[in-house]
């Protein structure tokens, strides 16, 4: 008995060693600074990789030119809530979603992540940015990293971004802590940009 927890001990930091040997660092933990007051689409992304998806799509397919599309900003908490948009308001432009998590540990982006997010987006239609190194959400300039706060961008006919509404929702949303109501009220800073 001794001689099989030696081994599932040295088997497990092993392991541990070979995870920290081979892992990818991180390119810079650098935001980069960007004027909000001159957020373009061409200074978007040219590329992204959806959640579910295994190739990645263009920019210019995700975001039509001369047409309006909202952009929703989230992490953990507020993702559960802001999948539900459409189901509380009527939409008549494109929507799109971020998953802001560029600022989890890489093991945990690489290992867990991608499937929580599949499962949280897996009854919608609306594609999800897999934003993995942040480059979404330092072309938005967003610093908010709060699980519970989102922050929405509206892409006018013309190109430009418009940061149009914040907001929050209930710690522990995603393990169902919200009501629908409270649900339609957290996302209701959204309901005057959806025509």
């Amino acid at each position: 008995m001794k001689n099989i927890l030696k081994l599932i001990v040295l088997g497990i930091i092993a392991f541990g060693i070979i995870v920290y040997a081979t892992a990818e660092k991180p390119a810079s933990d650098k935001q980069v600074v960007v004027n909000s007051s001159s957020l373009k689409v061409e200074n978007l992304p040219q590329e992204f990789e959806l959640v579910g998806k295994d190739t990645k799509i263009a920019r210019d397919e995700l975001f039509e030119e001369k047409a309006k599309t909202l952009i929703v900003v989230g992490n953990h908490d507020s993702l559960a809530v802001v999948k539900d948009l459409p189901k509380f308001y009527e939409m008549d432009i494109a929507y799109v979603m971020v998953a802001n998590i560029s600022s989890a540990p890489w093991f945990v982006k690489k290992m867990f992540i991608p499937s929580k997010l599949e499962e949280l987006n897996a009854e919608t239609n609306i594609p999800m940015i897999y934003d993995f190194e942040g480059n979404m959400v330092n072309a938005l300039a967003v610093t908010d990293n709060a699980k519970t706060s989102y922050i929405a961008y509206l892409v006018n006919e013309d190109g430009s971004i418009v940061e149009v509404a914040k907001g929050n929702v209930k710690e522990g949303a995603l393990d169902g802590t919200m009501s629908e109501e409270e649900k339609k009220q957290a996302l209701a800073p959204l309901a005057a940009y959806l025509k």
